[in-house]
Order: structure tokens, then C-alpha cells, then sequence
């Protein structure tokens, strides 16, 4: 009680003070707070907002965005995304970046033309000539995995509505399910654009099949991919960040407690200025479900704990390099020729691909088990090694360096076979609305923005103002 008092007078009597106490002591009133401040997340605020509802957006980084990653060379200004870059070009997109004055471009506008060719990167030797695969067997594959993909709804494709009982194609292995549709010709296409999934032929079909959906099977048809025009992702969120205002996006800050009771919804969130207490009617967690994320701060029930306590994941991490002693123009993609469909195994890097920036490569890099920074870092550079190797190079005069280094793990959620048969993804969809709590990010869809856009969108935007009373 005493200090209580001490410091109530203090705030009133020390002027010096009185900034840091009303911080300390603030507390904010909105109808929805998100917890996380990439892509989905400042997607489902701007869009509140726009609907005419209060928001405040809680992350713990320096910068909204998430997954992107934009390196700015700052003695050129040239820019480069080396994190998330490619959304297919679907109107909510459009409509998206168009209301935030971002300009869109084609993909190949925005990357740059190189050379590209494989090597393998764990052996040091030269792989066949780029690309792998003969356009008609790809197109062939494409119009037969089509046949596959139109067995499904569009809901089945944009959140986790599984059909009852779970047909037996979505649960044997994605190498299976290639190698019975005689698909293979996809199975290198599926490895390099949706990474992050670590062993993909081992994971269940149902996982890939969402990421591979029609949305991304169209787009790769009419050539609809785009990215930002001037290869900056990182400007879309400043923009968003802008558009929002500084009263509802808080930085740099770690949720330290959230309890949600009948009537509203109380975050308390420790910043670099103090304290903050939010109340709210609505709370949506963009956070990747899994216990070790969501225990330290969340007042989960126990079929939060039930359900989220069978994800497991894989690992992903992207960089950018210097000193590499690679050939300007030119994109080394790995490949495996003694592997199955060339698919190299993991932990490992995909590829290292050159960028606008003279000297600079970029890097991203996936593993099945869990792996320490250091250790995804040793694996780069010995990797860049070996392709120096591979390509009859000589090691650089300078050292290769990391000169950027992103882990965005965990990646690729999943539950077992046996989990998703037992209806897991019945009762995790249920989890929607339940304790005034909505739920969007890739866990929920898949891991494309595009997708993740579309099901906050129509499944989770309508939801929340429904519960706000429209």
C-alpha cells in the first residue's frame, strides 16, 4: 500500500516522471487487438480499419511484415526481397496494395534475368543442364494433377474443411501421391517454390495439395504471379503501418498476459516505453500455434492445449551473402541426381540466387529436425563451398560472409496421419469465435500470402464483425 502511494505521488509531483508513468500506466480500448504483425495480421487491421472498426496490432518486432525480408543497398538505393516476394495476382491482392498506393509488377519484371544452373550441393559436383524437366512432360503432369485438384471444394483449398471421412489420397505421402498420378514431372516445381516444408515427398498430401492449390496451378498457367515493382515487399507494410497510425501498432513489444473473459478480452503488453493494458472485444492471434509460442502469455483452454500440442514443424531460415566468388548472372539451383526426382535431402539450401545488388547473393535454407543458428550458417557458407567446387571456381580473396540472417521458424505445421483421421482439423476449425478469439495466419491455410489474404478475408473479416454486432 505504502508503495502504491509513493507512486501515485510521485507521478504527480515529479515532473521528469510523469512521461514514463503514463506510459507505464496506459491503457488502450479497441474493438479487436491482433496478436503479430505480418502478413496476416496488418492484412486483417488495414481491412478493419477500412470497416470502420478500432484496432491496435501487437508485434514484437522493429518493423511490421513478418516473413518479408528487403535488403536496401544504401549506396545504390537498390532494393531486393529475399524474404516472402511472389503473391499471385488474385483482386483481393490487387485491391489490397492499390488501397495502400504500392505499384504491383509482373514477376519477371521485378527479378532479375540470369543464367541458371544445378549443381549438387552436398557432393560438389555439376548437375544437369536447366531445367530439369521437358515443359510438355510439366504441362502433361499439370493438366492430370488438375483432374486431382477438382476432387475438392474451394473451402477445402482456403481453410481446413476436410472432407468426412478424409479421402486416403490426402493422407499417403505426397511422393506416393505423385508417383500414382504419375506426377512426377511437378515434384521438383512443388520442392523449390514451396519451401519450408522439410521433407515434402514424407509429408501427407494433404499439405502440399494446399499449398499446390488452383490459385497457384492457374497462376503458373495465365503467368498472374506479380511482386512489388520495385522489388521492396517491405514497402507494402510500411505502408500499412502508415495507414494505421501510430496509436495502433505497437513495436518492439512482448505480450506478457492475456485473459479472456465473457465480456471483453485484456492484453497486457510490455514495451519500451512501459506498460500497456489493452482491453478489446475481439482478439486475433496471427501466431504460429504451437504451445512453446502461445503458453508463456495465453490463458489457453484445454482444447487449445489439446490440439495445439500435436503440431509438429519443420525449419526455415533465409540470408544474404557476400564475397561468394560466384558468377555474376547466374542462379545455382540444388539438385540431386541420385535422389528421387532430383529432390536434394535436408537440412540444406535451395539454391543461391543472384541478385540486383553487384557481389550479393541470397539464401534460404530448411531442415526436418530442429537446428541451432550457427549450425544453419555453417551448413551456407560450407554450402557455397562446395559450389564453387562444383563449378571449378576459385575460393573468393575475401571471405565469404553472412551478411543478413533471418530464422523464420517454425514453418510447415502439421499433425499426423493419425491425428487427422481422428477429425484434428474438425475440432481446430471449431476453435474459431470460441473465447471471443479468431485465429488467421498459415496454420489456418497455407503458406502463401494470396491464400492467407483469401481465407482471412471471407472466412475470418466476416466473423469478427459479425461479433462486434456488424
Amino acid at each position: 500500500m505504502k508503495y502504491l502511494l509513493f507512486s501515485a505521488l510521485q507521478c504527480l509531483l515529479l515532473p521528469a516522471a510523469l512521461a514514463q508513468c503514463s506510459d507505464q500506466d496506459e491503457t488502450l480500448q479497441r474493438d479487436v487487438v491482433i496478436i503479430g504483425g505480418g502478413s496476416s495480421g496488418m492484412y486483417s487491421a488495414v481491412r478493419l480499419q477500412q470497416m470502420g472498426k478500432s484496432v491496435v496490432v501487437v508485434e514484437k518486432q522493429g518493423r511490421p511484415g513478418g516473413n518479408t525480408n528487403t535488403y536496401k543497398d544504401e549506396a545504390t538505393g537498390k532494393t531486393f526481397d529475399y524474404g516472402v516476394k511472389v503473391l499471385v495476382n488474385t483482386s483481393l491482392v490487387h485491391n489490397f496494395f492499390t488501397s495502400l498506393e504500392v505499384p504491383l509488377a509482373p514477376i519477371g519484371a521485378v527479378s532479375p534475368a540470369t543464367k541458371t544452373v544445378t549443381a549438387d550441393f552436398a557432393h560438389g559436383v555439376i548437375g544437369p543442364q536447366w531445367p530439369v524437366v521437358n515443359a510438355n512432360d510439366s504441362l502433361a503432369a499439370l493438366e492430370r494433377y488438375k483432374v486431382q485438384l477438382a476432387k475438392y471444394s474451394p473451402e477445402f483449398f482456403r481453410g481446413y474443411h476436410l472432407p468426412d471421412p478424409v479421402p486416403e489420397d490426402l493422407l499417403i505421402p505426397w511422393g506416393d501421391f505423385l508417383a500414382k498420378y504419375d506426377l512426377g514431372a511437378l515434384a521438383y516445381d512443388g520442392f523449390g517454390q514451396f519451401q519450408g516444408m522439410g521433407n515434402i515427398l514424407a509429408q501427407p498430401t494433404l499439405y502440399m495439395m494446399k499449398l499446390f492449390n488452383p490459385m497457384q496451378v492457374e497462376a503458373r498457367e495465365k503467368k498472374t504471379k506479380v511482386s512489388e515493382a520495385n522489388g521492396n515487399t517491405q514497402a507494402l507494410w510500411d505502408a500499412a503501418q502508415r495507414h494505421l497510425g501510430e496509436d495502433s501498432l505497437i513495436l518492439e513489444s512482448k505480450v506478457t498476459s492475456i485473459k479472456r473473459h465473457n465480456d471483453d478480452v485484456e492484453v497486457v503488453v510490455s514495451t519500451p516505453t512501459g506498460t500497456k493494458t489493452i482491453h478489446a472485444s475481439i482478439l486475433i492471434i496471427t501466431v504460429q500455434p504451437k504451445l512453446d509460442l502461445l503458453s508463456p502469455f495465453l490463458d489457453l483452454t484445454d482444447e487449445e492445449n489439446q490440439l495445439f500440442g500435436q503440431f509438429n514443424n519443420s525449419y526455415y531460415s533465409n540470408a544474404v551473402l557476400t564475397n561468394t566468388g560466384l558468377p555474376e548472372n547466374t542462379t545455382i539451383i540444388n539438385y540431386d541426381q541420385h535422389a528421387t526426382y532430383g529432390l536434394p535431402p535436408l537440412p540444406g539450401i535451395y539454391s543461391v540466387d543472384y541478385q540486383p545488388v553487384q557481389g550479393l547473393r541470397s539464401v534460404q535454407h530448411s531442415s526436418p529436425s530442429p537446428v541451432t543458428d550457427d549450425e544453419i550458417k555453417a551448413d551456407i557458407l560450407n554450402s557455397v563451398s562446395r559450389v564453387r567446387k562444383a563449378l571449378s571456381l576459385p575460393d573468393p580473396e575475401e571471405e565469404t560472409k553472412i551478411i543478413r540472417f533471418n530464422n523464420h521458424s517454425p514453418s510447415g505445421l502439421a499433425v499426423s496421419v493419425d491425428a487427422i483421421k481422428a477429425g484434428f482439423f474438425k475440432r481446430y476449425v471449431a476453435l474459431q469465435g470460441q473465447t471471443r478469439t479468431f485465429w488467421t495466419g498459415q496454420a489456418w491455410t497455407s503458406g502463401s500470402s494470396s491464400t492467407i489474404w483469401d481465407f482471412t478475408e471471407v472466412e475470418v473479416l466476416p466473423a469478427v464483425v459479425s461479433a462486434l454486432g456488424g
